[in-house]
């Protein structure tokens, strides 16, 4: 991948659960934070560590587009753990010098992937931490997300695909709302 076009791509084909036919937010939600962060410089390299202004934006974003899911819960360290199926995402186990280099320009082939394993304590901000120094994005998405147009377009490809009809708890019943009209429009 070396362009806005695959990027497209890859982000309107993430690998999701899907649970009654909709498709889980938690890592566009994951991206839409990331690319904030990097717009306000915030984040300024390709390594993205799970901090708490991170956890922060992504419990914005997911109150923003979501608020009270009927079939998801908010929960960060999901997709930050199986972000790693994606081709742009590795994750960088705590000690492990090796693979604390910066981003490299050209993104990893497959054959360089190494798949983690959930850290003991499962999915926990702290089990996270514990485990992994940070997630690396390769050096082009990185690059590509310094320019605002691409991440504008990226942000309409992740909210287009993954947030727009999803279920809440919050929206109103939309039969409520039409069995009310008449009464609204007596008050009016």
């Amino acid at each position: 991948m070396n362009s806005l076009k695959d990027y497209i791509e890859v982000f309107t084909h993430l690998h999701t659960a899907k649970v009654k036919g909709h498709k889980a937010p938690h890592k566009a939600i994951l991206l839409l934070s990331i690319i904030d962060l990097i717009e306000s410089e915030v984040i300024r390299y390709p390594q993205i560590e799970l901090t708490d202004e991170l956890i922060d934006k992504f419990n914005c974003i997911w109150k923003r587009y979501l608020g009270e899911s009927s079939i998801f819960t908010p929960d960060i360290t999901k997709p930050y753990f199986h972000m790693q199926h994606e081709p742009f995402w590795k994750l960088v186990e705590k000690y492990d010098i090796d693979a604390m280099l910066v981003a490299e320009d050209e993104p990893w082939s497959k054959g360089k992937l190494e798949k983690k394993n959930l850290p003991s304590g499962s999915y926990s901000v702290k089990s996270m931490r514990n485990a992994f120094e940070f997630a690396e994005i390769d050096g082009v998405l990185f690059q590509i997300l310094q320019n605002a147009d691409a991440r504008a377009m990226l942000r309409v490809v992740l909210i287009n695909e993954y947030l727009t009809n999803q279920p809440t708890k919050t929206m109103p019943n939309i039969t409520s709302l039409i069995m009310a009209l008449p009464f609204i429009a007596l008050v009016a």
